[in-house]
């Protein structure tokens, strides 16, 4: 229990007096976002994009990596070495509140992608008539084969090599394929039929509590829903049997995530899951990024009537889009595959050890070891599309976007350790913190009806947060004994009464309601 020494009586100081209130936890401050590692097309279309909406620049620059990915992958995948090869695709996760306009932004780097599948869908159209009408040819010449072969025409030739029903069933017009690659909120079900009929997809989304709060990612269908993402990722194969319908086989497959969550959002989901999301490597696939918000701070600009670096940005876009993806004698999805070249390669491979060595215990990475050890690989993707889109398809990649792709992983495994600390702080922090929000919404709730401000500790096991009443618990006593060592609440005894009141300190609310 709480001692009594720790508190003071009526008498107590008054708020001038007192010291000031310390965080309970170091915030997060990002490093800036290292812009210059990007090749110039993709940097200065991110500079320009960024001036004019004003949203973050880690976020502008994860919205443009991820068109960058949904054009590159279904071309073109990366060799690291002779015995590991995989995609070049990439998974994005900026953490950001509502309102940073995610949606303006993704707009404009995924425009040369909606009108790239708006022409498809005007080519399925044409294709689709063409097939059926060549089914409906086929399907008439083989009712003719039928009533020669019952009138004895071809009899010596069945069964054999030259049987002209094995000729007319391989001449049978392959039904056109429907090309769509954006996706936002469908179910980890439906992405999986989707995929079937066309390896590629390129999952962004503004709000991606629509994957994370999905009603797939509860229950039993958790571990299967993350193992899929994770399949989709390194490239790999689904496989589902399906009632009705059949087994369900999808191989080879390339998708892109470029996400934005809120931050109650993603803590929900790994609470929900236990933990099991990090535990299963999802998280660790991501380029993570919490960015500072500029709300508050983005003063009227008038968006410029020519954005010359954005033009040259979605004109690249096309150019790659335009190019069909290429398919091998068994259906499946056949890149190209892009090694480094002399220079890249010992760059890449130093990047790996240098790595490495940080996941010893109390280095660098040594919490982080999950995302750490995609660290080379996500590298390696980077430095991909980087190479493709500077527009070097035929060649090796190069040292430099090698030097790019290694700068700009090394930014986001420090957003990922950051990310782990404050994700494993201490339980008591947590329930500080839980309190103190607690509070915050109490005390603002009682002052605007004209109440008493002071909140009493039995009032907060009565009605505060759930896992703060758990009977038998000091889970409280200990929140409280924090906020009070940071001089953020003062806890006073009741004049002639054992009974405790909490005063929450008003410079701590101004924290809140600013």
């Amino acid at each position: 229990m709480l001692k009594s020494s720790e508190f003071f009586t009526d008498d107590a100081p008054t708020e001038q007096q007192l010291p000031r209130p310390r965080p309970l936890f170091q915030a997060h401050v990002a490093a800036p976002y290292p812009v210059d590692a990007l090749p110039p097309l993709i940097r200065d279309a991110v500079r320009e994009v960024a001036g004019f909406v004003q949203s973050p620049v880690a976020l502008v620059a994860a919205s443009a990596l991820a068109a960058v990915s949904t054009a590159v992958q279904t071309r073109h995948s990366v060799r690291r070495d002779a015995a590991l090869s995989g995609p070049a695709t990439l998974y994005l996760l900026t953490v950001a509140e509502s309102g940073e306009r995610k949606s303006t932004v993704d707009k404009l780097f995924t425009g040369p992608i909606r009108d790239w599948e708006a022409q498809q869908r005007k080519l399925h159209r044409e294709r689709r008539a063409k097939y059926e009408a060549d089914l409906e040819d086929w399907e008439r010449q083989g009712e003719e084969l039928q009533r020669n072969i019952q009138a004895g025409f071809l009899t010596t030739q069945l069964g054999t090599e030259f049987d002209p029903r094995l000729a007319h069933q391989l001449a049978k017009p392959e039904e056109p394929r429907q090309v769509r690659v954006l996706r936002e909120d469908d179910t980890p079900e439906a992405l999986a039929m989707a995929l079937e009929h066309y390896p590629v997809a390129s999952i962004i989304s503004a709000e991606a509590g629509t994957i994370f709060g999905s009603h797939g990612m509860k229950s039993d269908a958790v571990m299967s829903n993350l193992a899929q993402a994770n399949k989709m990722w390194d490239g790999g194969s689904i496989q589902r049997g399906r009632v009705g319908t059949g087994e369900m086989h999808v191989e080879g497959m390339r998708v892109t995530m470029g996400l934005q969550v809120q931050p109650a959002v993603l803590d929900a989901f790994v609470q929900k899951t236990g933990g099991l999301a990090k535990g299963i490597g999802y998280f660790a696939r991501f380029l993570f990024s919490r960015p500072e918000s500029t709300q508050g701070s983005r003063l009227y600009v008038k968006a410029p009537d020519h954005q010359p670096a954005h033009a040259a940005f979605c004109n690249r876009m096309t150019t790659l889009l335009a190019v069909d993806a290429v398919f091998d004698d068994y259906g499946l999805l056949a890149p190209d595959y892009l090694s480094f070249d002399a220079d890249a390669q010992r760059l890449w491979v130093n990047f790996h050890d240098e790595v490495e060595e940080q996941l010893l215990p109390d280095e660098a990475y040594s919490g982080i070891k999950d995302v750490a050890s995609k660290a080379a690989d996500n590298a390696a993707r980077l430095a991909c599309c980087f190479h493709v889109f500077a527009g070097n398809p035929a060649t090796s990649i190069s040292r430099d976007s090698m030097i790019g792709a290694c700068a700009l992983m090394t930014w986001y495994l420090d957003e990922a350790v950051s990310f782990a600390r404050s994700a494993d702080a201490a339980p008591e922090v947590a329930d500080a913190q839980l309190l103190e929000e607690w509070l915050v919404r109490e005390v603002t709730t009682r002052c605007k009806a004209g109440s008493s401000p002071v909140v009493a500790v039995n009032e907060v096991r009565r009605k505060g947060p759930n896992r703060l009443r758990e009977a038998k618990s000091k889970r409280l006593d200990d929140a409280l004994e924090l906020l009070q060592d940071h001089h953020r609440v003062l806890v006073t005894r009741r004049h002639g009464s054992k009974g405790l009141d909490i005063t929450l300190r008003a410079e701590v609310l101004r924290e809140h309601n600013q």
